[in-house]
């Protein structure tokens, strides 16, 4: 990847750094009826699946990814991208692609639980899966699929030449180093319970040399200007891939998890049951490192959304 500095990507999930994984729109999503199905990919009968997103790049990504995937199992699809935060896109979801609302879309775990769900943080991953999946099945009627590797959280991110010259690769290197490190954070974290506190709680003290608060855009490039060593980040982001930075491993759980699933309305399981098999082909292809790739092809190489997931998806032998 091209060394570059831009902006635009750092704000796609950092605008609302530590939020429910709810950003503002970065691109223009396409929104109608999809092609008909290949013939002989095992059509069945039924009206078209509603396949949506929240409004944002990763998302946008993620529902033209599902969209596609079903195309090539034979499941009719229209897609609705571009819907909205999570109350519109989970109300949506309550009405079903029958009552001009949606049939799946893509959601983050510890958004389910603590927002939709609104239960108390859960850290451990596995945890907060098992419970978002049994409560969207006994509330709403809804099945989360197979989560993919991929987590979403809040985290922290150097160059490769700082990692190299403090020692850097977990969070737990960080805070035994802090009064060595500089740190550009949001104004929020220093007293956020789930941010800094919570930060110290699981690594220490962590004594920065200096957290340096600014706006979430200037995150990555003070990083690459040496005006910092360390940046809050999503584990996600495209400038990670695009600058071949370093995304510090968080052994012990300090963020919530944000992992990634595939939400579904029962009656349209049912309807269409192989739904299930197709996009849990795709959940364990998706790592950070493959979204952040491809967040920084649409946001930082300026690509279209469906050309990097269409890409993605035959380079990897996924669809035809």
């Amino acid at each position: 990847m091209k060394r570059k500095i831009v902006a635009l990507a750092a704000v796609m999930l950092l605008s609302a750094v530590l939020a429910a994984c709810d950003s503002g729109p970065a691109a223009t999503p396409t929104t109608g009826v999809a092609d008909t199905p290949t013939p002989g990919a095992g059509t069945t009968t039924g009206r078209k699946v509603v396949v949506s997103s929240k409004n944002f790049t990763e998302e946008f990504l993620l529902g033209e990814m599902y969209a596609l995937m079903l195309e090539d199992a034979g499941v009719p699809v229209e897609r609705k991208l571009n819907l909205g935060a999570t109350d519109i896109a989970h109300g949506a979801m309550l009405r079903g692609g029958e009552q001009n609302g949606i049939d799946i879309y893509p959601e983050y775990t510890s958004t389910g639980l603590t927002v939709v769900l609104q239960e108390e943080p859960v850290f451990d991953p596995q945890k907060v899966y098992e419970q978002v999946k049994a409560g969207y099945k006994e509330q709403f009627q809804m099945t989360w699929l197979d989560p993919s590797p991929f987590n979403n959280p809040q985290a922290f991110v150097t160059t490769q030449e700082n990692a190299d010259k403090f020692g850097l690769k977990s969070l737990a290197d960080m805070c035994a180093k802090a009064g060595e490190l500089r740190v550009s954070v949001i104004a929020e974290f220093r007293d956020r319970a789930d941010a800094f506190p919570r930060l110290q709680e699981v690594y220490g003290a962590c004594d920065f040399k200096e957290l340096k608060v600014m706006a979430p855009e200037l995150f990555y490039p003070t990083l690459l200007n040496k005006e910092v060593e360390v940046t809050q980040a999503f584990s996600t982001d495209g400038p990670i891939a695009g600058n071949n930075l370093v995304l510090l491993e968080d052994p012990q759980n300090y963020g919530l998890p944000y992992n990634v699933a595939p939400v579904v309305r029962d009656d349209v399981l049912q309807m269409y049951p192989q739904i299930a098999d197709a996009l849990n082909k795709l959940a364990p292809k998706l790592t950070n490192e493959v979204i952040s790739g491809l967040n920084w092809e649409v946001d930082g190489e300026k690509r279209e959304y469906a050309d990097v997931a269409k890409e993605y998806l035959q380079q990897e032998g996924l669809i035809k």
